[in-house]
């Protein structure tokens, strides 16, 4: 047994949790009364959810969800869309190849050959002639 002087003083802090003292029996077992509050009476674990908390919440994901909808399904009709648009562009642009294809075969310097033999031109052949100097 030790002896204390009364006379010495121990700076101890007071203990601030209060942790409740364990029941006879529960020790023993290791789990917690399911009746037991702390000693403070506040509740302890989940926080309750409000049902209007709910039921807003249910409301704003469902806009939300409605907002998405409408803008997948007019998202897809705008492809859809596009693509009709481009399916026409590149008709319009087989057409205009087609037809510039032509006009260059009309233009270009064997159509125009011929054209001058059948009216009676007489091909004079090269136009670079060459020049020889004698020294």
């Amino acid at each position: 047994m030790m002896v204390q002087s009364p006379l010495k003083k121990h700076d101890i802090r007071p203990n601030l949790r209060k942790v409740p003292l364990p029941e006879n029996g529960s020790s023993s077992s290791g789990k917690k009364s399911a009746n037991h509050s702390p000693a403070d009476g506040k509740k302890t674990g989940l926080p309750k959810i409000k049902p209007w908390k709910v039921i807003l919440g249910s409301v704003v994901i469902g806009i939300f969800g409605l907002l998405y909808l409408t803008h997948v399904f007019s998202t897809q009709s705008l492809l859809e869309e596009v693509q009709v648009l481009e399916a026409e562009y590149n008709r319009t642009r087989a057409q205009y190849d087609e037809l510039k294809l032509r006009y260059d075969r009309m233009i270009g310097p064997a159509e125009i050959y011929q054209k001058a033999e059948q009216q009676g031109f007489i091909n004079g052949g090269p136009a670079d002639k060459v020049i020889i100097i004698r020294e």
